[in-house]
């Protein structure tokens, strides 16, 4: 029962100062309130990427994708145009900005350029080269780079390369060297790099690894929360998951590579899931060599962590080192913002393998350790995946699941999805109402996969038929932007000239009827408000507009390779046309849907049939029975006569719906816990009562 620690443990973020093992320790505990707190916010901007092997594939090649589910993050996309550099070029790198606008520039397509940025949104306006545009650094360039559709982070390039993000939490964090740092790069500029100068999976990790580890590497922010990332990356043939941080000294960089299997699914969450790393196994595992040496010298390797398989504590040495045991940050209860939707993931995929209780032989639970440690790196599929399999999981709030975000209290009489993210509430409501930072993150709602705050999402499709042979690819995305629930995906050719207008244009500061995320964002916005009532119109359009594109792309794809063969640039036109009119038609589409809806339903009534109504007459959708109930409406004698009337039980109490899981909440999971809490409640509420008798009363706001 007992294990050996090193006598002192020197800290990431200073790197010169070491403290006592059992300070170190002490430091962890109670830092990690303040660490949740703080990290609350950086929580909002959690991402979730899906990866699928390629034999687990319809296509033959795998897949990836990314919900980027941040609430002020530029959702513009940008086609950055293949370029020859000269002899001694050097290549710019800029801070990795996610707000309006991400880049002012002409170094990433024309989007980012000053003539198509509202630069005069803010007083003083945004320059060019000034503040985060301004470079913080340089490395070599190579002579010629690939052209490639760029958002938050690249996405895919001409030569069918792919990635997807997740940002995570870890335990060694590091600051940009503009910032009082030593590290140059993030995962922005990473990825962007691989795009530009690979077209394998295996050139992309040995590229970002490497330079990571020249030049240093620094997550989203300093913090724990966002010290670390996963890129999932595919090319034609194989897929991979690629975990990395700063290393101890602040300079450099640890990392990690782990080839998801051919006919397996994976998923990263806002947590590490690579595992034990064997690099004798060179056919699935990549790490830089100072892998176990920063670990030791941080004192993170050997570390106690969760007995694999059972859920207490316990202690266990691997053979293999382990990332995520080494690494990963212990987030408590609130690791299930990330491990629920792993859970999704692989239950959507392989629904042979579910169960809402806890594990049997076979199943993967929702409830398991804080590293997930009973889950496996991947899961086989019951079938084969395709874009819309992975568009569904996208779109999913755990339907049909205990989970379900669309039932119970909080999703209110309609069915909303939507949870607002926690914060503290002083300055929002009146005193008696407002609750501190503390308090909004006491508890938390389940985190979906389709997120409100959502700036865009996609899956990747990527092919290895149809190529040119001057070597062009016909991959492409399928992107939405907006909330993945509340979207159309169009598909997006890598080769494109220009990205849409409605995709390449407009900021969260101001609303504009042309641009696709504002269009969607009125429908969920909306939608919202009637959940319940809406949702299947929003599905019923999604599939059929989402079919005529599958329709017209294969029609696109049987005439492209030859036009390409013949004159590429003509090629090249067609296809960033077609996908113009695509994201035109989905603007004007989801636009009419939108004033069809309004009249529809609205302020508590639904209008049905409209075309053979000569006398409207709206059906009145009050409240379901349950809420009316919860909220008091119905008191409990005319509750206990239209049960009666009625020959049905009596509805179920609000501690019935608690315990039945339709909550939402994660909070605590047996009935002893509540009711010390509810009698403890009580007899404070009765201490108050008294006081404030004493005392008179504080006015409501």
């Amino acid at each position: 029962g007992w294990i050996c620690l090193p006598q002192r443990i020197c800290l990431a973020e200073f790197s010169a100062v070491c403290v006592p093992t059992m300070q170190f320790l002490a430091f962890v505990l109670l830092g990690s309130l303040a660490i949740a707190v703080r990290g609350g916010l950086n929580e909002g901007e959690g991402c979730t990427s899906i990866i699928v092997g390629r034999a687990a594939s319809l296509y033959g090649t795998p897949m990836t994708g990314h919900t980027d589910d941040c609430l002020n993050c530029d959702f513009r996309l940008s086609k950055v145009p293949a370029r020859d550099h000269g002899e001694g070029a050097m290549r710019p790198i800029y801070y990795g900005r996610a707000a309006y606008p991400r880049y002012l520039g002409k170094d990433f397509g024309k989007t980012y350029e000053v003539d198509n940025t509202d630069t005069d949104l803010v007083s003083p306006p945004w320059e060019e080269g000034k503040e985060d545009f301004e470079p913080i650094g340089y490395i070599p360039q190579v002579p010629h780079t690939y052209g490639y559709i760029d958002g938050s982070y690249g996405i895919i390039n001409e030569h069918n390369l792919a990635i997807g993000e997740s940002t995570c939490s870890g335990l060694l964090t590091a600051k940009p060297i503009h910032r009082g740092g030593k590290a140059l790069l993030d995962a922005v500029t990473l990825s962007r790099i691989a795009l530009e100068r690979c077209k394998t999976a295996r050139c992309a990790i040995e590229t970002i690894g490497r330079l990571a580890e020249k030049y240093g590497f620094y997550g989203a922010d300093d913090s724990l929360v966002e010290a670390g990332e996963s890129l999932q990356i595919v090319d034609t043939t194989e897929a991979w998951i690629f975990h990395i941080l700063a290393d101890d000294t602040g300079a450099s960089a640890v990392w990690a590579a782990q080839r998801v299997p051919d006919r397996h699914i994976s998923v990263v969450a806002n947590s590490f899931v690579i595992r034990e790393i064997d690099l004798k196994d060179k056919a699935n595992f990549m790490a830089s060599k100072n892998l176990q040496q920063v670990a030791q010298r941080a004192g993170l390797w050997p570390r106690p962590g969760y007995t694999n398989g059972h859920h207490g504590y316990g202690y266990f040495w691997q053979q293999n080192f382990d990332w995520t045991g080494a690494f990963a940050q212990d987030r408590g209860d609130l690791s299930t913002y990330a491990t629920r939707r792993v859970w999704r993931v692989f239950t959507l995929a392989a629904p042979s393998k579910y169960t809402a209780k806890w594990p049997y032989p076979g199943t993967i639970s929702p409830h398991t350790t804080v590293f997930a440690d009973d889950y496996p790196f991947s899961v086989k599929p019951d079938r084969k995946l395709g874009v819309r399999d992975v568009m569904k999981m996208h779109r999913d709030h755990y339907e049909g699941t205990p989970f379900d975000m669309t039932k119970g209290i909080a999703s209110g009489p309609y069915g909303s999805p939507s949870r607002w993210d926690p914060s503290g509430t002083k300055g929002v409501y009146g005193r008696n109402n407002a609750i501190t930072q503390e308090e909004a993150w006491s508890n938390t709602f389940e985190r979906p996969i389709s997120m409100y705050r959502a700036a865009y999402s996609w899956v990747s499709q990527v092919r290895n038929k149809n190529m040119t042979e001057s070597g062009l690819g016909f991959g492409l995305i399928w992107f939405g932007q907006y909330a993945p629930h509340a979207t159309q995906y169009i598909p997006v050719y890598a080769i494109v000239d220009e990205t849409p207008t409605a995709l390449s244009k407009g900021s969260h500061y101001k609303f504009d009827e042309t641009v696709s995320y504002w269009v969607h964002a009125l429908v969920g916005n909306w939608a919202n408000l009637f959940y319940r009532f809406i949702i299947s119109d929003i599905r019923k359009l999604q599939h059929q507009q989402e079919t005529a594109r599958f329709i017209e792309q294969k029609q696109l794809e049987a005439e492209l390779p030859s036009l390409l063969e013949s004159d590429e640039k003509i090629g090249r036109s067609m296809v960033t046309e077609v996908v113009e009119a695509w994201s035109k038609l989905d603007v004007d589409t989801w636009w009419d849907f939108f004033k069809k809806m309004v009249a529809k339903i609205k302020d508590g009534q639904r209008l049905d049939n409209l075309e053979t109504q000569r006398t409207l007459t709206p059906k009145k959708l009050f409240y379901p029975r349950w809420w009316l109930e919860t909220v008091g409406f119905l008191v409990e004698e005319e509750k206990g006569i239209a049960d009666a009337e009625a020959g049905t039980p009596k509805a179920p109490t609000l501690q019935a719906f608690y315990a039945a899981g339709t909550s939402s909440f994660s909070g605590a999971r047996t009935w002893l816990p509540t009711f010390f809490v509810g009698a403890l409640g009580v007899m404070i509420g009765v201490f108050i009562g008294r006081r404030q008798q004493r005392e008179g009363y504080s006015p409501i706001a």
